[in-house]
Formats: C-alpha cells, structure tokens, sequence
C-alpha cells in the first residue's frame, strides 16, 4: 500500500461564499459597504494626549493647540472708553469726538479700534454682548484668527469689556467757560429794504448752509453765524460768494498762549457785505462805471441779482451786466427803490403810426388807483418799441 497524499488546501466554502456562479456580481449592500470602507479618511493620534483625529500639519488636537497657543494672549480685555456728559458723545483713539447710538455699527467701528494687540490677529466677527444699562460697561464678543505654525490656523472667541469713564469733551469746556464760538461770519446788507438779504435768507435754508453753526443772531442790518471750527465760516463766506454780490473782509483776535509752545488761540471774524442793489431799483451809474460796464446809458433799472447785478435800459431793452469789483471800486447807491413805486392803472391805449426815422410806440392814459375812484383826468404816458414791424395788443 500506498500511503494516501494528504490536501492542505482548504475547502471551496472557506474561500469563498457558495454561488451558484462564480462570476456573479457583488450585492448593492456589498457595494455601499465597500465604498464606505473606501471613503472614510485615514485617522491619527494626537502626539499629546493620543486622541483619535484626522491628520494635520502639527499632527496636535484642536485642544492641545488652545492649550499649547494662546492667540487671543495679546490683545487687551479690559479697555477704558471716554463719554462726555455734556453731549453723549465718544471719544475716539486720536481724541476727537464722535455722536453715535448705542450697540450701532458706528459705535462698533469706533470701538473695535481701541483695544492693543487686536491688529496683530485677523478679525473674524464681532458682536454685542448684554449688560445691565446702569453697570457703564460695553462687552463685545471677538472671534479671531492667526496662523499658528506652518499651514495649521487656530480660531479662538473672547470677550472684552469695555469701561465707560466720564470726560468732558473741548466744545462742552468752552461752553461752560462762556467761550463757545471760534469763527463768526458777519452777513450784512446796508439797505433800507432788504429784499436780496431775504432771498439770501431762502437759499441758506434751501441748501441747508447753515448746519454747521452753533448759534445764529440777528443784527441791524444782518444775521451772525457762530461756529466752531474756522473751516465752518469759511465754507458759509465761499457759499455767498457763489450766489449772491459780496465782498469780506477777515480778522483775528488772540484769545490765549501758550508760553512754552508758542501756540495760541484765535477767534477769527469773517464781515461779508451784500451789494445795497435789489431788484427793481433804479440807478443812476457814474460815468466811468457807465463805460466799464459797455457804454451803456447812466440811468439803468435793476433786474436780476445773482452773484452779478443783471441791468436793463428801460428805452432799448439793453442788457448788462455789473461785476461786484466794479461795483466797489466807484460805489452809488440806488436812485429809486422798490418803495419809491406807485401803483396805476391803465385806461385806454392809443396806437401810434411809425414816423420817418422814428420807431413806433403808442400812446397810453393812465391814472393812480386812488385817482380813479375820483375821477381824475388820466395821464398820457409814451410808450416806445425797438422794432417797427411790432405793435403792442390791444386788449
């Protein structure tokens, strides 16, 4: 006998599950198991406390590099913000003064500019944090981000709080001293009617010209604008030179010193004078002005005033134009105002035929209106146009 070979190889139903077929397909379940061994990410340890996590650049946890990395370290948590009494303005970091709402975006802004060390980190966001009205505190809640190592950044949230102390700011100090005002522009109009001044007066409040002022006054003959900086009565002088006849003249006055520095304190004064020329007036120029302005006649009737005075000549229709350096340098005044009008009423019109070498006019009977109620005999006034080929309607 031959001794019988004994098989190590293993039975079919070890190697494989029975099929009918071998080259059968793997189920669906099958399927999703394989591909969910297949997606799940290779897991580490933590190389401090061997937590499981996924791979990273310092191969650390998000624990250990809190603990290891404080990057909120640097920056301030407890800051002191000054408020003024007086107008409920805050303080800023370069020490001027800014009127903002509480928990608004301005007053955000403001304060987000205040703590040390918060620009050496990234600002992810920043929101209010509740706090009784009474307890003078601001806390704000900051999230922020910085790179700890090579590829790996840390994010971390804080909470700084904010101390809201009492300091008066400059312009409730001058108030209390009785020294508020630092410029004045002097606006005056010598006239006995004022009917430019008043148009002055619509336009200011038309393009709102006079927010800036801290205090108006009314004067004899005009209004004083008190402000606070000297670039606010500058812009207010620039305004009336743009729309209305004027000329200013400026002025200081030193207020105070300093011995060590060699600065002091001014109190600037701006006088703008309006032109004593309103509309409807009637002027007599001088000659020389007669002939700057365009050999036009002496005797001119006002009508328009801009930043120019607009004239007219009653007989030809003739336009003008009267530059206020003109004006100054040979002044008149007005020969017949507005006051100076009477009121008439016409009664009949008579159409005159065109003579030789002659325009052509009419002839109109006119009476006072008191002079009508009587029966007074009417005037005859002569009227005359340019053109010959036009006649004036007959109404």
């Amino acid at each position: 006998g031959s001794v019988p070979r004994s098989s190590t190889r293993p039975a079919r139903s070890q190697l494989q599950p029975p099929c009918e077929d071998r080259g059968t397909l793997p189920t669906l379940a099958q399927a999703k198991t394989m591909a969910m061994i297949l997606d799940q990410p290779h897991k580490i340890l933590c190389c401090q406390c061997a937590v499981v996590i996924e791979p990273n650049a310092v191969n650390m946890c998000v624990n250990c590099l809190q603990e290891r990395y404080d990057i909120g370290a640097g920056v301030s948590k407890q800051v002191q913000q000054n408020t003024c009494r007086g107008c409920n303005r805050f303080e800023r970091r370069d020490g001027s003064w800014a009127e903002v709402d509480m928990e608004s975006k301005e007053l955000l802004a403001l304060l987000l500019k205040k703590p040390r060390g918060l620009t050496q980190v990234r600002l992810i966001d920043a929101s209010y944090v509740w706090t009784e009205p009474h307890s003078r505190r601001i806390k704000l809640k900051l999230t922020v981000q910085q790179e700890v190592v090579a590829g790996a950044v840390l994010q971390q949230s804080f909470v700084v709080e904010y101390v809201l102390g009492n300091k008066q700011c400059g312009t409730c100090q001058r108030r209390e001293a009785k020294d508020t005002w630092v410029a004045v522009c002097q606006v005056r109009q010598k006239v006995e009617h004022k009917r430019t001044f008043f148009w002055i007066e619509q336009l200011i409040l038309k393009h709102r010209a006079h927010t800036d002022a801290i205090n108006i006054v009314e004067r004899r003959d005009g209004l004083d604008f008190f402000y606070e900086a000297r670039s606010h009565a500058e812009k207010m002088t620039s305004f009336l030179q743009g729309v209305a006849p004027t000329r200013y003249k400026t002025s200081k006055q030193l207020i105070s010193t300093d011995t060590h520095t060699g600065k002091g304190r001014y109190k600037f004064t701006y006088s703008v004078e309006l032109l004593p020329i309103c509309r409807g007036d009637a002027l007599w120029l001088p000659a020389s002005t007669a002939a700057t302005v365009g050999q036009v006649p002496r005797f001119m009737l006002c009508n328009k005033v801009s930043n120019i005075v607009h004239l007219i000549d009653p007989k030809t229709m003739r336009t003008a134009e009267l530059l206020p350096l003109t004006f100054w340098k040979k002044q008149f005044a007005s020969a017949l105002t507005r006051s100076c009008l009477a009121e008439f009423v016409v009664l009949d019109i008579e159409i005159e035929a065109p003579r030789e070498r002659q325009r052509g006019g009419a002839a109109a009977g006119v009476a006072g209106r008191m002079d009508v109620r009587i029966r007074h005999q009417p005037e005859r006034v002569a009227l005359l146009f340019p053109d010959h080929s036009r006649t004036p309607p007959v109404h």
